[in-house]
């Protein structure tokens, strides 16, 4: 695991990072209309949300946002936009809160944990039935496998393993950046509804 401290100062301030939120919020509309669902009235949970620059744009869409994120630098900038802007139904945690989640995000942040296959495994055991888990993360090189990353067959099968249905997986956005070109994987897949 990555210590994430480090960057937090700056982190909303670098335009690769607010690039890659929008993509993913975009890319997340996208996936909700395919699937005929909208954010109004879902309760998110933001996990490995850093200073909450996803959250930032599901705040007034979604009925409310619970952040998590190991770090306890990103945890103190996300907090401190919280208080700053009044959102009164986002809150910031160190570890997973209680309950069930309309809406699980997860923005480059599930390919640098310590087992991939686990986390999708929890995070699948916190959707309401019916929910949808989302997440976007950078594709393994395979010239240098040992660098991290998913690849889509990865993803399918870790969503598919924990009795995920809808399973998608594949190139969630592309962006440029300074030059570069993003592609991150998005992997998103619905807890079946109840019968």
């Amino acid at each position: 695991m990555h210590d994430w401290d480090e960057f937090a100062e700056g982190w909303d301030d670098a335009v690769g990072t607010r690039i890659y939120a929008e993509g993913a919020y975009r890319s997340l509309l996208d996936t909700l209309d395919a699937r005929g669902l909208t954010l109004d009235g879902m309760r998110v949970l933001d996990f490995g949300c850093g200073t909450g620059l996803l959250t930032e744009l599901l705040v007034g869409r979604v009925a409310s946002v619970d952040g998590v994120d190991v770090s306890p630098r990103m945890r103190e900038v996300f907090a401190s936009k919280v208080r700053d802007r009044s959102w009164e139904d986002v809150s910031v945690h160190a570890e997973l809160p209680d309950g069930e989640f309309d809406l699980i995000v997860c923005s480059s942040v599930l390919g640098f944990v310590d087992d991939y296959a686990a986390a999708v495994a929890q995070l699948a055991g916190l959707l309401a039935p019916g929910g949808l888990l989302v997440h976007w993360d950078w594709a393994r090189d395979e010239e240098h496998p040992s660098a991290g990353g998913l690849t889509p067959e990865h993803i399918r099968s870790a969503l598919t393993d924990v009795g995920l249905a809808g399973v998608e997986a594949g190139v969630g956005f592309e962006a440029s950046v300074e030059g570069e070109e993003m592609r991150p994987l998005m992997g998103a897949a619905q807890r079946p509804p109840t019968p």
